[in-house]
């Protein structure tokens, strides 16, 4: 279980030693847990820095802003989600397996590259089903239940967020 505090637990008890043995293990997120809870989980277990090489960037920026309060009025949470993806014809049959994060706003998903990372950081961050994309229609996509590890987590949230990696200080102003 990933608390709102960034402390991991197992069976109920705090993981007060190196979390590499769990990164296979399924998670779950407490209901309060947001994008900040995420990075103190990283600062509170420094051996998942070493999972992604751009988390150290994202921490420095985090860091200067993760009591800040922020939050976007774009966004009414962050979703983070599994996608397979089947591919065939033209070309050779393919099968692709990815996780995404992105934003959710009034039921609709909404890309995160235009946001700053400081404006989502006390968006809850909640675990969402499988999306299941065959041939490409996007349209007609299945859901289903799935898990996720911790390593999952963290690579996936880290590779995303490297696309948005402008810090608000960078902003162009009008």
């Amino acid at each position: 279980m990933l608390l709102k505090n960034g402390f991991i637990t197992k069976n109920g008890k705090n993981i007060t030693r190196s979390v590499l043995k769990l990164l296979g293990n399924t998670i779950e997120v407490d209901d309060g847990f947001t994008l900040g809870s995420f990075f103190l989980m990283v600062e509170r277990y420094p051996d998942l820095e070493n999972i992604s090489e751009i988390l150290e960037s994202l921490l420095e920026i985090v860091s200067k802003n993760i009591s800040s309060g922020f939050k976007t009025q774009e966004l009414n949470s962050l979703l983070f989600y599994k996608t397979i993806e089947i591919k065939g014809f033209p070309g050779t049959p393919s099968l692709n397996f990815y996780n995404t994060l992105k934003g959710v706003f009034n039921k609709k998903i909404l890309d995160l590259k235009f946001f700053h990372l400081e404006d989502l950081l006390d968006h809850k961050l909640k675990l969402g089903k499988l999306n299941h994309v065959v041939f490409g229609d996007k349209e007609d996509a299945f859901q289903y239940d799935t898990f996720y590890t911790l390593f999952e987590l963290v690579e996936g949230i880290s590779w995303e967020l490297s696309f948005n990696f402008n810090p608000l200080q960078c902003s162009i102003r009008r």
